[in-house]
């Protein structure tokens, strides 16, 4: 008598959702590139600060494919979508982190990429679109239609917002969980109760009216992350530090920007050790004792001066600006991540205003405001009616832009022995005219 081979699961251990099974989309998880996610960290060099955050973009992955899976299936129930749809969507939860490079977004500007076809997409959502293009055997032997999996990922079909949406997606409430419990310790309340109440109506994600609560915590948790984990002063210079290594690695020819997507960040970081080149081996051996440059300079809006951590008795100065300034500062392509030549160019200029060696100062420019800009939520109605929680709760979005404007800040960093020197009253208002020099229009600067 012949015995029937049965299937056996293939399932996940997760700290947030325990076990899953991941047998539909084995192919694509047993690609070379998916698995090198197992070996980019979620969050960058927060494990600096928080010695917990090593979690991975694969968990991440993994995670949001099995919330979009359980979302999928409750809308075909519903008859929102198609058994088609709901397997290309949950595919693309799967894979719409696959692009990204070592240490996630810290290094994404310094990739050599033209996103001439998709100007509004991201560099992470480029890089891996470009991948998933390649992976169409691996995408079909799962059952999924390629050709519905790129229009979701190329955002040209709405179901996107199923994963990526900024308030509901599922992969944006599962690395704000995910990220939390890693950090400080603390998730959002009701996100499980959340997912069960997000519909997609005509082209659009929309609540039911029982998680309006719901929502506003979890918007209320994002800017918390914001302020404790995302743009922490340690994280934001560290980050800065590895742009600056990498950027020298790419101009001696160590490695080269065309790679960076392809290395992990254990391969990064081997380059990093082995490198001959002077400014990265010594910015790396500080990274590797976690001796970070200090703040010296801090540039922020003139209502927030009070703002940031406690300076009092640190060789600090903060000096508040106003809206039109913050604004130069936030586009002066002299002050952009992607500009690593621009950046060192400013930095030298400054060190030769202070007095010091060229290679002691470090400019960390203001995170782009956009990521945290407060977005709107749409609540189906009982009667069938859309409703707007920004119409409802006009307050509570005014409050979310307040704090957003609040975190904004410009860094001008040096070592512990330069930092008195640096933050001197006279030299430092001299560096704050360099980087408003572009404005003729200034009336105010305030010293702290």
């Amino acid at each position: 008598m012949s015995v029937k081979k049965i299937s056996t699961p293939k399932v996940i251990a997760d700290p947030l959702y325990g076990i899953f099974d991941v047998r539909p989309v084995l192919p694509m998880i047993e690609t070379e590139a998916f698995q090198a996610l197992g070996d980019k960290r979620q969050l960058g060099m927060s494990y600096l600060t928080f010695p917990s955050a090593t979690h991975t973009r694969r968990a991440h992955s993994l995670g949001s494919y099995h919330a979009t899976r359980v979302l999928a299936d409750t809308w075909i129930h519903s008859k929102m979508v198609s058994d088609q749809e709901a397997d290309a969507l949950s595919a693309y939860a799967l894979y719409h982190d696959i692009g990204h490079p070592a240490f996630s977004h810290v290094t994404e500007d310094l990739c050599n990429i033209d996103k001439s076809k998709y100007p509004g997409m991201s560099a992470n959502s480029f890089l891996s679109l470009e991948l998933i293009r390649t992976l169409k055997y691996e995408v079909e032997a799962c059952g999924v239609d390629h050709d519905l999996l790129l229009d979701i990922a190329t955002h040209k079909n709405p179901l996107h917002l199923a994963v990526s949406d900024k308030n509901l997606g599922m992969e944006k409430l599962d690395y704000l969980e995910r990220d939390g419990m890693y950090t400080i310790l603390s998730r959002p309340a009701g996100v499980d109760y959340l997912r069960k109440h997000v519909y997609f109506v005509d082209g659009n994600l929309a609540i039911d009216e029982k998680v309006v609560d719901n929502v506003i915590d979890v918007q209320n948790f994002y800017l918390k992350m914001y302020k404790n984990v995302y743009l922490r002063k340690s994280s934001a210079i560290a980050q800065r530090m590895l742009q600056k290594i990498v950027h020298h690695l790419i101009l001696v020819k160590e490695i080269s920007a065309g790679d960076l997507p392809r290395l992990t960040d254990s391969e990064l970081i081997g380059a990093m050790y082995f490198s001959k080149e002077k400014t990265a081996a010594h910015l790396y051996a500080l990274l590797k004792r976690r001796d970070l440059f200090r703040e010296a300079i801090v540039v922020r809006p003139h209502s927030f001066v009070h703002a940031g951590a406690k300076t009092a008795g640190k060789p600090v100065v903060v000096f508040g600006v106003n809206q039109k300034e913050m604004e130069h500062l936030l586009t002066s392509p002299e002050l952009q991540s992607k500009n690593q030549t621009g950046l060192e160019g400013l930095e030298s200029k400054i060190a030769e205003l202070a007095g010091l060696p060229g290679e002691s100062v470090l400019v960390v420019p203001i995170t782009t405001p956009y990521r945290f800009n407060a977005s709107d939520v749409k609540i189906l109605r009982e009667n069938g009616a859309m409703g707007s929680l920004h119409d409802r709760y006009p307050a509570h979005f005014k409050e979310m832009e307040e704090v957003a404007q609040s975190y904004l800040a410009l860094r001008i960093c040096t070592i512990e022995k330069y930092r008195k020197a640096l933050s001197d009253p006279t030299t430092a208002k001299k560096i704050l005219d360099l980087l408003l020099s572009k404005k003729t229009d200034r009336k105010e600067k305030e010293l702290v």
